[in-house]
């Protein structure tokens, strides 16, 4: 398996089919880091813990990318986290797992995202016996993400898959958390944050098309389909993450590694 350590996160650098695969095999913490949770690492120690302790993560960002490549002359493996939910998920796509068979555990923010994914599951054929559903609470202080109602309910139901739906820089920490009661599973689940990318496929929020993911633009279509939601985070993103990268600059990257595990 192929690498590139980048900001002491150990990324993926080969096909999002074996990605998929290895993950299901293996279980583990599954992160997707983009640029404005890529650019809070750096005042934010308990994120930074969580990314750095990732068994698997993948450059989510576009912009991410093109930073890298146009300021740093550096290049990795790009892979969205709709690319990932497609491949796992997606109607109409081929799945790299059959998670068909898979217990899943939706961790979501509100009743309304989750009537959405039991609508968008449905036209798949997916068991909805094997998908349960656990509301987040707002979490208001690092404390609060050792969430303790979500690790029964964890242990209940002893999923395949985690699939974390909520903010970046938040869902990170609580799937930490859970990382650290692995012991506690007969079975490591995966634990996948992907955010808001779940709405792009049931609908929740404006699609983004499949050349746009593909150009690295998927963060323009989200600050065009919400700005309010969207454009001060990305421009948040827009300095701080190029400076987190100058200020590491002497260690930022590494270049590719094999692992055995």
């Amino acid at each position: 398996m192929s690498y590139k350590y980048f900001l002491g996160i150990r990324f993926w650098n080969e096909q999002t089919e074996n990605l998929l695969i290895s993950a299901d095999q293996q279980g583990g913490l599954f992160t997707v880091p983009s640029a404005p949770s890529l650019g809070a690492m750096d005042n934010d120690a308990p994120l930074s813990r969580a990314y750095r302790a990732s068994d698997w993560a993948v450059v989510d960002g576009g912009y991410v990318a093109l930073i890298l490549r146009f300021c740093f002359g550096k290049s990795i493996r790009r892979i969205s986290g709709l690319q990932i939910l497609q491949k796992l998920i997606g109607v109409g796509h081929d799945h790299a797992v059959p998670m068909e068979e898979r217990t899943i555990l939706w961790v979501i923010p509100n009743a309304k995202e989750e009537d959405a994914i039991r609508n968008y599951l449905l036209q798949g054929n997916f068991d909805l016996n094997r998908q349960h559903f656990y509301e987040a609470p707002f979490y208001k202080t690092e404390d609060d993400f050792a969430d303790q109602k979500l690790l029964i309910k964890a242990k209940g139901v002893a999923p395949d898959w985690i699939i974390m739906c909520i903010g970046g820089g938040r869902q990170e920490k609580i799937g930490y958390f859970i990382r650290q009661q692995f012991e506690l599973f007969k079975r490591k689940p995966v634990i996948l944050c992907t955010g808001g990318a779940i709405s792009f496929l049931t609908g929740t929020q404006a699609n983004i098309p499949t050349w746009a993911d593909r150009l690295y633009l998927g963060w323009l279509m989200r600050i065009f389909s919400s700005p309010r939601l969207f454009g001060a985070r990305y421009l948040d993103a827009a300095w701080r993450f190029p400076k987190l990268l100058w200020t590491s600059r002497k260690c930022i990257f590494i270049e590719s590694a094999h692992s055995s595990k």
